[in-house]
């Protein structure tokens, strides 16, 4: 009897050992707990307060959000400049997209490669229209997609310099159009539609004045202008609507001067104009081949030879 109390003394003893720790745990437990809650309760009466006062909003310069390894995945800051801008991060700290606007408030969404370039730009400027742009590897624009002030749309392919060089868009009144430009951006080639809706090839010279403008007529005839450098029209060539040729030459104003062609019955005509554009003399063939010269006055009456 003696050694089995002696048993059931120690059984006991390590029982309570046992419960003894667990009351120390739950005891530590209850503590935490406690202080969690006068924690949130310190806060709930600091909000309390906070909300009492009318403090609805947080205040700061730089806003920066973490990840679980404590690196920057979003920065939310505005720039000594005024541009309000919120750049998302990927984990080298490069930023790969970006929300701003600018000190005047004109909104842009910038995406960037894994290098820190800007790949593709969303934007709408001061006056209201967009525009998209693609970027090349170097950071330089090399597709432009934007609308005019006016409605009209156009797409722009630029260089690797980040000149344009082709255009293609529609014009306020509607017309399609292709425009291509030298190294320099400067307008060298025109293709579009007259204000009649008819096809119309435009050459430009360095200066971006047309030379040449090749176009068909409402008549379906086609024409051939070669202008000066005041853009008038210093020869046209052309097809009558029965399809006799014709060449008119035209002095710096643009006012014709000399003509020549075929009439009708096949027969060579030269007809010389004054600076008021009036034909003073005729230059012919009769039909029976005999040559016959006119002078008309002012009027155009022909003057009887003396």
């Amino acid at each position: 009897m003696a050694m089995l109390s002696l048993e059931s003394l120690a059984a006991r003893l390590d029982h309570l050992e046992r419960e003894n720790r667990r009351l120390s745990r739950t005891s530590r437990r209850l503590r935490s707990a406690l202080g969690g809650v006068l924690a949130l309760a310190a806060a709930a009466i600091a909000a309390g307060a906070a909300f009492q006062d009318g403090t609805k909003e947080l205040r700061t310069e730089r806003l920066v959000v973490l990840d679980r390894l404590g690196r920057p995945r979003a920065v939310f800051a505005v720039s000594a400049d005024g541009k309000a801008a919120l750049h998302f991060l990927d984990k080298e700290e490069k930023s790969r997209l970006s929300l701003s606007t600018t000190n005047v408030g004109t909104p842009s969404a910038e995406f960037s490669d894994q290098l820190g370039k800007t790949r593709l730009a969303l934007n709408v400027d001061a006056f209201g229209p967009p525009s998209l742009s693609l970027f090349d590897q170097n950071g330089k624009p090399r597709f432009t997609a934007r609308v005019q002030p006016a409605g009209a749309p156009e797409l722009v392919v630029q260089s690797r310099e980040g000149i344009a060089r082709l255009g293609l868009g529609l014009k306020s009144d509607n017309r399609p159009y292709i425009d291509l430009r030298d190294s320099q951006g400067k307008l060298r080639s025109v293709y579009g539609m007259t204000t009649d809706e008819l096809p119309l090839l435009e050459f430009d010279d360095s200066e971006e004045r047309p030379k040449l403008v090749a176009s068909i007529k409402p008549d379906d005839t086609p024409k051939l202008v070669l202008l000066n450098n005041n853009r008038n029209g210093g020869l046209a060539i052309g097809l009558t609507p029965t399809g006799h040729p014709g060449v008119l030459w035209g002095d710096p104003s643009g006012q014709q001067r000399l003509s020549a062609g075929l009439k009708d019955d096949g027969a060579p005509l030269l007809m010389m104009a004054d600076p008021k554009g009036k034909t003073r003399v005729e230059l012919t063939t009769e039909s029976n081949g005999d040559g016959r010269v006119s002078v008309l006055n002012s009027s155009g009456k022909v003057v009887p030879a003396r």
